[in-house]
């Protein structure tokens, strides 16, 4: 690991800002991994400034969260909530803003997420400064997904995701899924790939006692099956419900005290996705089993995986895998599908079960298996949490350290100008 005195870094974060609470609007795993690094990276001697667009939170425009770290709100168009289909039109406006509030340069810009890009390649022309990307998920990945009623992702994100690809300088992935899948849907140059996974709080995220966890929620005379994630169409929401609705007929009996808890709040696209879930639930007779809980603080959340029996991650594509992760570090089996990163978190037969394909009776006969056999789910949870320990945000700070300084070292002997 390399130590970087003093560098200066420009995370760019246009669409969603790591102080936003997970699973509300657009904001997620992405919101996490921003906000567990930056203040990490301030150890590792990097000076650290967030910019995201002023969306109306309520803070200050320039917001320090720790010594050598800050969060500057950009103004571009209104300050309030746009849709992320929106934002495009507001990229010129950002970076205008940007160039007027940051200082003149900075040794490094890291964009997260393509609508970043447009800032980030910007920036590394001006400032002559080298560019990591890091994209979270992957346009042509979430096409070839997408279940029946969903849209495609515009060519614009395609061309955008392309446009940063090529023009950074490292490009930053959660696990090697990923970089088979910018190399075989963008053409990604092998050599500037890296494989950085995020991480969690193991302080935060560990086993808890699961009686008192049920009473805090209500949930004391109750097993459940928890679903944690926004309520978009691609995390499969509706798969869990399906799921928990097939077990409830294949085991009438052993589902007896079955409960579905679904935690987390519609994606600004997707605002009518809780009533649909609602909805689907009464067609699947078990509309008293499920229980939607709006977005709740990410501290909330290490209690409420204390009292799932089992954390549903149905997910139709993802990147990585969040949620997996700190339901593992909690102690809880996870049931998920064995697309994207998943795999990577979830260790088949031994941590949970990983479902080869999106069928609610193949969700079911696991989630099953697991009610039927405490103890199998007791030796998963442990299992799990064994797992977790390979995951620290101290590694994944330490790692993007690594590719920093692949560059950085590097900028006084290095001709950036013909950069695309």
């Amino acid at each position: 690991m390399r130590h970087l005195e003093r560098a200066r870094v420009a995370v760019i974060s246009l669409h969603t800002s790591p102080l936003d609470p997970p699973g509300t609007g657009d904001s997620g795993g992405m919101n996490v991994h921003i906000r567990e690094t930056m203040v990490r990276l301030a150890d590792h001697g990097v000076e650290v400034d967030v910019f995201t667009r002023c969306a109306g939170r309520g803070v200050p425009e320039v917001e320090p969260v720790a010594p050598g770290v800050r969060v500057i709100q950009v103004p571009a168009g209104p300050c309030a909530r746009v849709e992320k289909e929106r934002l495009p039109a507001l990229l010129p406006m950002f970076a205008r803003s940007f160039f007027e509030r940051g200082p003149t340069s900075y040794d490094l810009v890291h964009a997260h997420y393509w609508l970043s890009g447009h800032t980030a390649r910007a920036a590394r022309r001006r400032w002559r400064a080298p560019l990591v990307a890091s994209f979270h998920t992957l346009a042509r990945v979430k096409d070839a997904a997408r279940g029946p009623g969903e849209q495609a992702e515009p060519e614009e994100r395609v061309r955008g995701e392309a446009s940063l690809l090529h023009a950074a300088d490292r490009v930053i992935a959660p696990t090697p899924v990923e970089t088979g899948h910018l190399i075989e849907h963008y053409g990604a140059p092998a050599d500037r790939l890296r494989v950085v996974a995020p991480g969690v709080d193991r302080v935060r995220f560990r086993p808890r006692p699961s009686l008192e966890a049920k009473l805090a929620w209500g949930l004391a005379d109750r097993r459940v099956a928890l679903f944690v994630g926004r309520l978009q169409p691609h995390k499969g929401p509706d798969m869990a419900v399906r799921a928990v609705a097939a077990a409830v007929r294949a085991d009438p009996a052993g589902t007896r005290d079955l409960e579905l808890v679904v935690a987390g709040g519609p994606g600004a696209a997707s605002a009518s996705e809780p009533e649909r879930l609602r909805g689907l639930a009464r067609a699947e007779g078990i509309a008293d089993r499920v229980r939607l809980v709006d977005s709740i603080r990410h501290d909330e959340l290490p209690w409420l995986y204390a009292a799932a029996d089992v954390v549903l991650v149905p997910s139709r594509s993802e990147s990585f895998g969040l949620v997996a992760l700190e339901a593992q570090a909690s102690g809880v089996p996870v049931v998920a599908a064995a697309v994207g990163g998943l795999p990577f978190i979830v260790e088949d037969g031994v941590t949970g079960f990983l479902v080869g394909r999106p069928d609610p009776r193949e969700y079911a006969a696991r989630l099953v298996r697991l009610l039927a056999a405490p103890q199998l789910g007791r030796r998963m949870g442990m299992a799990a949490a064994s797992r977790a320990d390979r995951f620290p945000w101290e590694a994944t700070t330490s790692g993007l350290v690594d590719v920093y300084g692949e560059l950085v070292p590097a900028l006084g002997g290095r001709d950036l100008r013909a950069a695309p």
